[in-house]
């Protein structure tokens, strides 16, 4: 940790340190009806560390000044933007009466506007806007780490820990911080893999489970009920949009046991289905040309695709494999995999990495009754047990739960790796986040949060569709309600964690062909 004395290591060497010694793995989050103050200090470190253990693969300084995507700010932003929010929201919470420094609380406050394309041109993206060196952001990091963990030793704490409470701001920052380890994770995996080199301990899923996947068959799932909502005195933390309460009665389906895997992907691809314009919504093959799409963004050929890095990385590509011998075109080219510092030989078992858009071409070439499933067919898939105020019916809170969560890997994981569902769906908890046709909204009786009122509301639009928050290092995941995210359709395609199951309804030819109708103009209807 940085010091102020004269022989305080340098910023690269503090990272150095956490590259080679961290321990790989996170601890799982506080119970809020009975945590310690030592406890909610030892995983407010953890997600520190495990934030900056994520950038400490760069292996140079100037190398947090790039773009690793056009339409977002460079690497450095989102290292400091964690730490601005704490201050901000403990300020706003009353448990700290002054700022660590007003400037970067400015400049790291807020960043692309994900509510249009107007920010592909931010002033903050190009060359010349003036980043302060990352010795100095390191040493503000740390700062604001003595700052936490001194407001959480001598502020007063009394359990429960509920959302009237100033501890709401401790737990919001670190779930927060929690979010952006993964959103940067995707950020760091589109720069050049030479620029990054693997942390000691960091640690990738087999590329393939014991025994063979098989066919990806349908799985037929009667009508039945859920409830969704968490309610509003779980002890753990949520975001505004979980809370609410609904009942629903879910009318028959079939949903694929699988998420698709990159294996099955590769036959969409390999139809010309980035080509394809009958095959995409209007804004989707709007994306597929801004783009230059031709394969999902973390496949890896020997085409020279464009990788979309913004700024100074603008021309770069990451499809600079070595043609081989056999190849002759677009549809026999050998693939490879960009993981989160390497490219692996391909993970043809792991789910397949794309957008909203992508899926949902997909499930057009499959065939008009293919579709996402719903947020509530997600729940029936799920077999959820009675909702409840046990911390345990929440999967995190179990002791070595069979899924890909909270760091059992630094990547995703093969589909049938772990045991399904009473239903026979695989991996409807952890491994990935998961697309639903829904768009985003709230539930009956949703409210906004005082601390951050402007978290979902301004997405109630039916621009943003609708992510579920399961991937595999999530600290949170809540069987007991909803946790969703949300996404501008144009921007959500950095959000390369979202994966999909392919959901079919049983449809009538006139329902069929009345779909195929608004097809182009709309997204399918839930």
């Amino acid at each position: 940790m940085l010091t102020n004395g004269e022989n305080q290591p340098s910023a690269m060497e503090q990272m150095a340190s956490l590259k080679e010694n961290l321990v790989f793995g996170s601890l799982r989050p506080c119970n809020l009806s009975k945590c310690s103050k030592s406890q909610i200090k030892r995983y407010f470190e953890d997600t520190y560390d495990l934030d900056e253990y994520v950038f400490s693969a760069l292996l140079d300084e100037k190398d947090y000044y790039h773009c690793p995507d056009r339409l977002r700010l460079p690497v450095i932003f989102y290292l400091c933007h964690t730490a601005t929010f704490y201050v901000n929201k403990l300020l706003l919470a009353g448990m700290v009466k002054q700022r660590v420094n007003k400037h970067f609380e400015i400049m790291f406050e807020t960043g692309v506007d994900e509510m249009s394309w107007d920010d592909t041109e931010n002033y903050r993206m190009g060359g010349s806007y003036k980043w302060p060196a990352l010795d100095e952001l390191i040493r503000y990091r740390n700062q604001v780490r003595d700052m936490v963990l001194d407001c959480i030793e001598r502020f007063p704490f009394d359990l429960p820990v509920t959302q009237e409470s100033p501890w709401w701001s401790v737990f919001m920052g670190m779930d927060h911080e929690r979010i952006h380890i993964e959103t940067s994770s995707v950020l760091l995996r589109q720069l050049p893999v030479e620029m990054l080199k693997k942390p000691k301990n960091w640690k990738y899923a087999p590329l393939h489970a014991e025994t063979p996947t098989g066919s990806n068959e349908l799985i037929r799932v009667p009508q039945g009920p859920v409830e969704m909502g968490k309610p509003a005195d779980f002890p753990s933390y949520g975001w505004d949009n979980e809370y609410g309460n609904t009942k629903i009665v879910v009318p028959e389906f079939y949903a694929s046991k699988y998420l698709v895997t990159n294996k099955e992907f590769l036959q969409f691809v390999e139809d010309g289905g980035y080509a394809r314009k009958e095959l995409w919504t209007e804004e989707g093959w709007d994306w597929v040309t801004f783009k230059e799409a031709k394969h999902p963004l973390f496949w890896v050929c020997s085409g020279g695709c464009k990788s979309g890095c913004g700024s100074s990385l603008a021309s770069h590509s990451h499809c600079t494999l070595q043609p081989s011998s056999t190849d002759s075109g677009a549809c026999s080219m050998h693939y490879k995999y960009r993981a989160m510092y390497d490219i692996l030989e391909m993970p043809w078992d792991w789910p397949v990495d794309i957008n909203f858009h992508e899926a949902k071409a997909f499930c057009w070439w499959k065939g008009p009754d293919y579709r996402l499933p719903t947020e509530s067919e997600h729940h029936r898939m799920r077999g959820d047990p009675q909702l409840s105020l046990d911390a345990n019916c929440d999967p995190i809170y179990q002791e070595d739960f069979p899924a890909n969560i909270n760091l059992k890997f630094g990547s995703s994981s093969p589909v049938n790796m772990f045991p399904p569902t009473s239903m026979g769906f695989y991996d409807v908890y952890g491994n990935v986040w998961e697309w639903v046709e829904d768009d985003f909204n709230g539930l009956p009786g949703f409210k906004t949060h005082y601390l951050y009122d402007d978290f979902s509301s301004p997405c109630f639009d039916g621009k943003h569709t609708m992510i579920l928050r399961y991937h595999n290092s999530s600290n949170f995941l809540p069987n007991s309600g909803r946790l969703n995210y949300y996404f501008y359709t144009c921007n959500s395609t950095i959000m390369l964690f979202a994966f999909f199951g392919g959901g079919r309804n049983k449809q009538t030819s006139k329902q069929t062909n009345k779909t195929n109708k608004k097809h182009k103009n709309k997204d399918l209807a839930s």
